[in-house]
């Protein structure tokens, strides 16, 4: 889909650099690229100084969001872990419910967050562990310190939890496409009234100058929805908890 958005816009933008060269003649825009010049290469820099604030904004966002996914599962497989010094029965109950969330995230709420969705099985995995940890009680000083630690990580968990979940929505507004689009079209649509004697030149230019803003628009925009696109956040890391803590 981005490769043919961005193929349009190419075509777009030739015919209306062809448009312009048949309504004017080449004379009429020769004779104003010295002037165009200066006011193109402002509007170029601001423009490309826009378009990479943006792109380190989203891109900074994304490289956050996949920490916070790993420490998540992190948070899991500590809790897994310390549920060992409790008596057998209770052990065997958390460590089921640890797995049965851990699967959740992975088999449900990965592809529903695709979607821009949440999933209500993963908050009930999520409830169901508080309530089995509240029913919990220590009978020595050694399991109260541990179960204290461990009630610790399950706040940390849950907040990891609706970090993920709020970062599934997209962080550029609206009005901020607006702009970016708005100021990329003044960018290529200013490319037309320079003028070159060679046509077929200054079209692979123009075509080139689209391309060039339209596909890092679209890396903008995927990078935008860090849970769809081609460069979305996997559950790799509670997919390597899952090897880690499920029965061989």
């Amino acid at each position: 889909s981005g490769l043919l958005v961005v193929g349009m816009a190419v075509c777009l933008a030739i015919g209306g650099m062809l448009l312009v060269r048949r309504s004017v003649t080449l004379s009429t825009l020769e004779s104003h690229n010295q002037v165009a010049g200066f006011i193109y290469s402002v509007v170029g820099v601001v423009y490309a100084v826009l378009l990479a604030f943006i792109a380190i904004v989203v891109w900074q966002q994304h490289t956050s969001v996949q920490t916070q996914v790993e420490r998540e599962a992190n948070q899991l497989g500590d809790l897994y872990r310390n549920a060992q010094v409790f008596p057998n029965e209770v052990r065997t109950r958390l460590q089921n419910q640890i797995r049965a969330s851990s699967r959740i995230v992975v088999e449900k709420e990965w592809p529903a967050m695709a979607k821009g969705e949440t999933s209500a099985d993963g908050w009930a995995a999520y409830n169901q562990l508080w309530r089995d940890y509240q029913q919990v009680e220590a009978r020595n000083d050694h399991e109260k310190i541990w179960y204290a630690k461990s009630l610790d990580q399950l706040d940390q968990l849950g907040d990891f939890r609706r970090l993920r979940l709020l970062s599934n929505r997209a962080a550029i507004p609206t009005l901020m496409w607006v702009v970016l689009l708005a100021t990329g079209i003044i960018t290529i649509g200013f490319s037309f009234f320079f003028g070159t004697p060679n046509r077929s030149g200054q079209a692979l230019m123009t075509a080139a100058l689209t391309a060039t803003i339209g596909f890092i628009l679209f890396l903008i925009w995927d990078l935008n929805h860090p849970f769809a696109g081609l460069v979305r956040i996997e559950p790799t890391a509670f997919q390597q908890l899952g090897s880690i803590i499920e029965p061989k």
